[in-house]
């Protein structure tokens, strides 16, 4: 097992990019579990399955709500309760079979599954992705202590997410051309087997390849007085309100990418083929917007980004019957806007968990990134269990043969929602004041005191 230390690996908080590959290939099988859970699990268990649109919109906006409880919690446990093998690498471990399990009930269903069904297994695969997620994050942001590195490391995870979607897109694109339903049982069972094949590879990888930094214990202090020490955190207190705003228009676009193909373009046989499109422009965006980070900092490149989104986003109340290639075009700008967003975030988090650091006297990146989880699944969940029951207010039918003024108020759901959810991402992280200096000053000050 690699020691839980990074002086053989690091130098001047650099991880050689072969051990960086093997820990960011967690995020590899991940696109296996989460790209289905917002695109293709709530249309294949409405528009396949036949339960209804509100119902299945209220069920995962409930087990999003669940992760309110289990994710501070799994950020408390981890980041008080190491093994040998460290503080993180162990809950990748265990996370493992709830992982599998719930992705094999929820994606590969037998006969004809109830709510209640849907329901169960959404807690299962959650609680295994709750502490997946949560023990990489914090593990990444614990590689390093370098302000640029850290926008590195979350590039090659983000990488590697985008590497897994077109891996097991590809397939799934021939079969859909084929004549394969985008939501029906086949695409859904390849998916769960491609994640169930990758992820305890990668997990196996990871764990044995790439060590542990050591870190300052986290400071012993309740749970309350602890979110009380993380709400007066000026800089978390932006974080957390763009990153609730950053995921809605993922989650809206996402919930309703396979409607929109069907109703407004007349055709579903290029799903899989669009969003290969999709996830192309994020792996070319990616290094990109590290650069740019580079440059000018991580706050004032997650605001271009975002701006740029919502210019793309806009020109999505263009396309109409037939205007497939349009609408590819869309996607592929969309993607490369979209592509700096999130782990943008996330390098900017590892980097206001040294401010609390300095305020407590110990390392709590766990809990930090177990809240920006929280504010992540919530911006979902308000996507999903607000967009779907507004789709069935307006008279919308997943089963087809829409009015033209339900197909209107359709686009407008699309485009507008995402649009202002944005803008108001942009709007928290604008004025965002921890900067490379403030990053610097605050690792000297940690230096000093642990020595």
């Amino acid at each position: 097992m690699a020691e839980a230390t990074s002086t053989r690996y690091e130098k001047d908080g650099r991880v050689p990019g072969w051990r960086l590959a093997a820990f960011a290939s967690i995020a590899f099988p991940s696109a296996g579990m989460t790209l289905p859970l917002g695109i293709f699990l709530p249309p294949f268990y409405t528009k396949t399955l036949g339960l209804g649109l509100a119902e299945v919109g209220f069920v995962f906006m409930l087990v999003r709500a669940f992760d309110i409880i289990t994710d501070p919690l799994m950020g408390m446990v981890g980041d008080r309760y190491d093994s040998r093998w460290g503080r993180r690498r162990h809950w990748l471990v265990i996370a493992l079979p709830f992982m599998m399990l719930g992705v094999f009930m929820a994606f590969i269903p037998q006969g004809s599954p109830s709510i209640w069904y849907l329901g169960f297994w959404l807690v299962v695969l959650y609680a295994g992705t709750t502490m997946k997620t949560i023990s990489h994050q914090a593990w990444s942001a614990e590689l390093s202590s370098n302000y640029d590195q850290r926008s590195r490391i979350a590039g090659y995870n983000s990488f590697a997410g985008y590497m897994g979607s077109l891996l097991i897109l590809g397939p799934l694109a021939y079969l859909e051309y084929s004549g394969t339903p985008p939501a029906g049982r086949e695409a859904l069972t390849f998916f769960g087997t491609m994640a169930l094949v990758f992820a305890p590879i990668c997990v196996f990888m990871a764990v044995t390849l790439v060590g542990e930094r050591k870190t300052a214990p986290a400071p012993r202090i309740g749970f309350i007085d602890g979110l009380k020490v993380v709400v007066q955190n000026p800089h978390m207190r932006r974080l957390l309100l763009a990153d609730a705003a950053a995921a809605i228009p993922g989650s809206v676009m996402s919930g309703l990418f396979i409607f929109y193909q069907a109703e407004l373009l007349g055709s579903a046989q290029f799903n899989s083929l669009a969003l290969i499109g999709f996830f192309i422009a994020h792996i070319v965006g990616v290094p990109m917007w590290v650069r740019i980070a580079y440059r000018i900092g991580k706050h004032r490149t997650f605001g271009i980004s975002a701006l740029c989104f919502c210019v793309t986003t806009a020109l999505f109340f263009i396309p109409g019957y037939g205007d497939v290639g349009l609408f590819a075009a869309l996607l592929f700008a969309t993607g490369f806007t979209h592509s700096g967003l999130n782990f943008l975030l996330r390098s900017m988090a590892a980097d206001v968990v040294d401010y609390d650091n300095v305020q407590t006297g110990g390392q709590r990146t766990g809990l930090y990134f177990a809240l920006l989880a929280i504010t992540a699944k919530a911006g979902g969940a308000i996507a999903i269990g607000i967009t779907y029951p507004l789709l069935a207010l307006v008279g919308f039918d997943a089963q087809g043969g829409n009015s033209e003024d339900t197909l209107f108020s359709f686009r407008l759901i699309y485009v507008v929602v995402p649009t202002l959810a944005m803008v108001l991402a942009y709007l928290f992280i604008k004025d965002f004041k921890l900067d490379e200096k403030q990053q610097r000053e605050l690792q000297a000050q940690i230096e000093a005191r642990d020595g």
